[in-house]
């Protein structure tokens, strides 16, 4: 059981995003949020605000997602809309890819170039 319980807390990300993002389809307002995963349903990436609240819920692809800087959000940008992309916990074996939605494939569409944005967490 110990496993369990340091598995888990190793899958918590708290960040500060500093503009509005969406994660599956719900739309955030700039602020402090947490990120992990739910005790029940593991694959389940549940975003918190700094109350503490429910804020998005999204099934996404967790796993080894390769090299790169721990403790990060990776954000997909198009025009001024970000859209909550790759979250790496405390490795590169520890994150989650979020699955692309109807709203992020059309800002593509209508903006074309996409950028990157970086959030560097605690």
């Amino acid at each position: 059981m110990t496993a369990g319980s340091a598995s888990a807390q190793s899958a918590f990300l708290k960040v500060d995003v500093p503009f509005d993002f969406t994660v599956n389809g719900a739309a955030l307002r700039a602020g402090n949020y947490s990120f992990g995963f739910d005790s029940m349903v593991p694959d389940l990436l549940i975003v918190r605000d700094g109350a503490n609240s429910v804020m998005a819920k999204s099934i996404g692809e967790r796993g080894a997602i390769g090299a790169g800087m721990p403790r990060t959000l990776i954000f997909h940008r198009y025009g001024g809309e970000y859209f909550l992309s790759v979250i790496r916990f405390n490795s590169g074996s520890n994150g989650v890819f979020v699955p692309e939605t109807k709203l992020e494939k059309e800002a593509r569409r209508a903006h074309g170039q996409e950028e990157l944005a970086f959030i560097a967490g605690r």
